[in-house]
């Protein structure tokens, strides 16, 4: 598994959750016991079947696996995410040369968090002029406050 070999040389994991296209016995060992990490893949590989798999992780997965065991029915949050991205930014690079494709690709990654820091601060400014007209709105109780109460 080259993707979590090369996750794990930049950030601490403690779990991975994985769709059921990464669901082998040999991704689930190499990530238990050579990484140490805690493996939510569902056994859906193969025919399907009443039967158990037949090794140890898949085993469990086909046991234990719920929406609730490990969060992973939060996993579509992050499908979502990476749809909206997609959707808002395009799924390819328009640059031609190797440098202006990764000129691209920088800014895609920035984009979205700009967009979330921009929404945050706007969001927060919001607040505090809603909580600041409501209070003037209750101490004065009267209809001509309410014409002198501009919005934003």
């Amino acid at each position: 598994m080259p993707l979590l070999n090369s996750a794990l040389q930049r950030v601490r994991v403690g779990t991975i959750l994985a769709d059921a296209g990464y669901d082998s016995e040999p991704n689930h060992r190499h990530a238990r016991e050579h990484c140490g990490i805690r493996s939510v893949i569902p056994a859906t590989a193969g025919r399907p079947t009443d039967k158990l798999p037949t090794g140890r992780y898949r085993r469990l997965m086909k046991q234990r696996l719920t929406k609730t065991y490990c969060h992973y029915g939060q996993r579509w949050q992050v499908e979502t995410v990476f749809s909206m991205l997609k959707r808002r930014l395009g799924s390819a690079v328009s640059g031609r040369s190797y440098w202006s494709q990764c000129r691209d690709l920088l800014l895609r990654v920035l984009t979205p968090n700009v967009m979330i820091r921009y929404l945050e601060v706007f969001y927060r400014a919001c607040q505090v002029a809603f909580l600041s007209t409501s209070k003037a709105f209750s101490s004065s109780r009267s209809s001509t406050s309410l014409c002198r109460l501009s919005p934003m």
